[in-house]
């Protein structure tokens, strides 16, 4: 089915609007559908149930249990599962998951070279290198066998193929291979020669995840898709786009030619350019070749500098501004601030009405505290009165002291004449100036200098967010921008690189935040609009902050992470609030308490609460519905076994428990003959413990069925049967209030029995009764939030019952 007809047909079913309809489809992120070479589209799971693609094991490979995808498995990318032990598939790339690779011993970084498939642990430890394994998907399961006797041979695929792949262009393999079983249901029906074997033998070759007829150049073809998204990305035209391309040669000409030769090779650039370079005179297309040359500089921004000098001295004088920025940016790069603000100055000089030039220096202005001179050489560059920056420094412009003369000592106690020091600059207090200097920073960090660390952050920052947006979104985090700018290392080097430009205040006042650290904060009191009362759970130290927003959402009790720094006369906190809970805080402060703390171990921890809930039993595996029925045969025996290990039956109903916990239950029914033994528990440990007691009691007895359900699912089932709301209830509704509590009420009482890994494995009860575990225990309770809330466990209650 092609796109514009799925959402037609999803319009004709009642599901919404077409332009809604149509953008859920080009979105859509269900990982079995599939696109095909013809522009249909293709449910993977039925395309692909019971079709047979065949691989060449090596020894890598086994050794691993890591089969690399590329060519003969890449139909199977797609099927992402996350469990290979429950018969799924992991998608793995090099540059992503080192540590999985790592941890099966795979010692060469460069294997694989695309995607590669991780099955469970063993899974290939039958077979030797050379053996040909087949994979199958039954049932929505992959299964792994031998291949068997030797190939059956395809069916002709060069006329097929030949029919699909153009002369002139790579297509994607996947949808080339879903494309030719769509059209032949015979196709991969039985094991057959691998995939790649057979594209190499009909005459045609793949490259990463493309094919196309043997000989096709496929770098020239993607560095021309390249240039054309970076044309598209800049608005360039095409003697614009031609424009970088020579800039990029004069670039890889400076990097690969040695000294004594490079005056002459480039001489050879420059002459072949032409009249190109003029292309580079528009700042649009002055950013597209800085953002290319940055992305392949090897040989450092002396490169760039150089290419600057190249482009000033023997290019065309319309392209003298562009010459000057790059130069700029080169010395910004290198953290030579002066240098950089004399070339912007010379390409104002040549173009007053220069963008990137302008920007730059507002920058400039804006570090320094000038907040006239950064507006004023903004409102020279069109549309930028509508940029955030612009309204923060409306906020800072300076107030008239006409008590003072040009030459008086300045207000501010520097020391320095009001003209050299605050004469049309902010005089507003360091407290308030201090957000002003944080955003200085940011700007700093959203330099091209930290964007690939920013994109890293980010992404583990939405990793789960399924919006398609939800990456866009996350780089303008306040957690990411903050770990970007201290544990990163962004604001030490905006400190050492722009110090020289605040005012001597701010300057100080940085390099206190230098030596400030994230912490995990208890809320002790609280001033609505006002501020906080906070406890430094790490050191102890009580802080008294001015938070106006956040101070009317957190509540006494509360624990968050943040960095809380000082602000002149106030403590602040920047960079976001991140509520922790009662049982993150210990691993938490021991992250934060370590060495080094990694910024990407960090984020990731503290996005965690995004995840999907992750239900467990009290002992820490998955919480998993388990039921299995047995036909057993011996039934005295049966109720005489099961009987020792799990004590007494209540008729006929075993039930196993340890320390006042139920783990599971066993059920011996007469049904139609023979009887039948009913299996239950809540996590699969237990099962396996319930299943291998059913075969020590009864080695006859038969499996008949068997269920395993992630709790998730089946709330996700009651949901949709209308068992649970699809809404979140409303706690204050004193109806739902008071089943609440109820519910909490009975759950405190089972608390009070069950076995608490932080407590060593002992119930609240046994540690209340013993004098040497008593103290543990109270500490465990202060953990608790104190303030009694509707849906949580009440500490004065537990305290009352345990008698403490």
């Amino acid at each position: 089915m092609h796109p514009g007809e799925w959402a037609r047909r999803l319009v004709a079913e009642g599901h919404g609007y077409l332009a809604d309809m149509e953008e859920l489809v080009e979105y859509i992120g269900h990982p079995r559908l599939g696109y095909l070479a013809d522009g249909r589209s293709v449910a993977l799971d039925s395309l692909l149930a019971g079709r047979v693609l065949t691989h060449r094991l090596t020894d890598v490979e086994i050794a691993s249990d890591i089969l690399d995808a590329h060519p003969d498995l890449t139909p199977l990318l797609p099927f992402d599962d996350r469990d290979p032990a429950a018969g799924g598939l992991r998608i793995l790339f090099r540059y992503l998951d080192d540590d999985v690779f790592d941890e099966r011993g795979v010692d060469d970084p460069g294997w694989p070279t695309a995607a590669a498939l991780l099955l469970g642990p063993d899974a290939l430890a039958e077979f030797r290198a050379g053996d040909l394994v087949a994979l199958t998907f039954v049932d929505g399961e992959l299964r792994l066998s031998a291949a068997g006797a030797p190939p059956a041979p395809a069916s002709d695929l060069i006329g097929a193929l030949a029919d699909l792949v153009p002369m002139d262009r790579p297509e994607p393999l996947d949808g080339i291979v879903w494309q030719l079983m769509a059209d032949d249901r015979a196709l991969f029906a039985v094991p057959t020669t691998p995939l790649g074997d057979l594209i190499t033998n009909a005459g045609y070759v793949c490259d990463g995840d493309d094919i196309a007829v043997r000989g096709f150049d496929f770098a020239a073809h993607r560095g021309k898709e390249h240039l054309a998204a970076v044309a598209a990305a800049h608005h360039l035209t095409d003697d614009e786009t031609e424009a970088v391309m020579s800039f990029m040669a004069l670039i890889g000409t400076l990097e690969r030619t040695p000294d004594d030769e490079r005056e002459a090779a480039v001489d050879a650039v420059v002459a072949s350019a032409g009249d190109r370079f003029a292309g580079l005179a528009r700042p649009n297309a002055a950013r597209a070749a800085f953002g290319e040359a940055y992305a392949t500089l090897h040989a450092g921004t002396e490169t760039l500098r150089l290419a600057a000098a190249v482009l000033r001295d023997r290019g065309p004088r319309r392209i003298a501004p562009t010459a000057h920025w790059l130069a700029g940016k080169a010395a910004e790069l290198d953290g030579r601030t002066a240098d950089a603000e004399r070339h912007y100055e010379r390409a104002l000089a040549v173009d007053p009405n220069w963008d990137e030039a302008l920007e730059a220096l507002a920058g400039f202005a804006s570090d320094r505290g000038d907040a006239v001179r950064a507006i004023g050489l903004l409102d020279r560059v069109e549309g930028a009165d509508r940029e955030s920056m612009y309204d923060l420094l409306q906020m800072f412009l300076p107030v008239d002291r006409p008590d003072l003369g040009r030459n008086d000592r300045c207000w501010c106690g520097s020391g320095r004449k009001y003209k050299a020091c605050h004469l049309g600059k902010a005089e507003h207090p360091l407290e308030q100036r201090a957000g002003w200097l944080y955003q200085k920073a940011g700007s700093f960090a959203q330099g091209i200098a930290w964007r690939s660390l920013l994109l890293s952050l980010a992404q583990i920052r939405s990793a789960h967010d399924d919006h398609p947006f939800a990456l866009y979104h996350a780089l303008d985090d306040p957690l990411v921008a903050d770990v970007a700018l201290f544990e990163c290392g962004a604001f030490e080097r905006f400190v050492a690189e722009r110090g020289v430009l605040l005012p001597a205040d701010e300057l100080l006042l940085a390099q206190q935040w230098l030596l400030t650290e994230r912490s995990v904060h208890e809320v002790e009191a609280v001033r609505p609009g006002e501020g906080l009362t906070l406890r430094d759970v790490r050191t102890g130290d009580r802080l008294e902050v001015t938070e106006r927003t956040a101070s009317r959402q957190l509540r006494v009790g509360d624990f968050f992470c943040a960095r809380v720094v000082p602000a002149g006369s106030t403590m602040q906190i920047f960079g976001g609030i991140e509520p922790i809970a009662p049982g993150q805080r210990g691993e938490l402060i021991e992250l934060l308490d370590s060495d080094a703390t990694d910024p990407e171990d960090l984020v990731e921890f503290l996005s965690a609460r995004f995840a999907p809930p992750r239900l467990v039993t009290a002992d820490g595996h998955p919480m998993v519905a388990c039921t299995a029925v047995f036909e057993v045969s011996d039934t005295a025996g049966i109720r005489r076994k099961l009987s020792r290990r799990f004590g007494a039956a209540d008729k006929d109903r075993w039930t196993w428990t340890e320390d006042g916990s139920v783990l599971g239950a066993l059920h011996l029914a007469r049904d139609t003959e023979p009887w039948v033994l009913e299996v239950e528990a809540m996590n699969e440990p237990r099962f396996e413990s319930l299943i291998d007691a059913v075969g020590a009691a009864d080695p006859g007895a038969r499996l008949r069925e068997q269920t395993r359900t992630p709790a998730a699912e089946l709330m996700a089932q009651a949901q949709d049967n209308g068992v649970l709301p699809a809404q979140p209830v409303d706690p204050e509704d004193p109806e739902i209030a008071t089943a609440l509590d109820e519910h909490i009420r009975g759950y405190e009482q089972q608390w009070l029995d069950e076995a608490i890994p932080a407590l060593g494995g002992h119930t609240p009860r046994e540690c209340a009764a013993d004098p040497t575990r008593r103290d543990e225990l109270a500490r465990l309770l202060d953990s608790f939030p104190q303030q009694e809330r509707p849906g949580a466990m009440s500490v004065r209650r537990l305290r009352e019952a345990l008698g403490l």
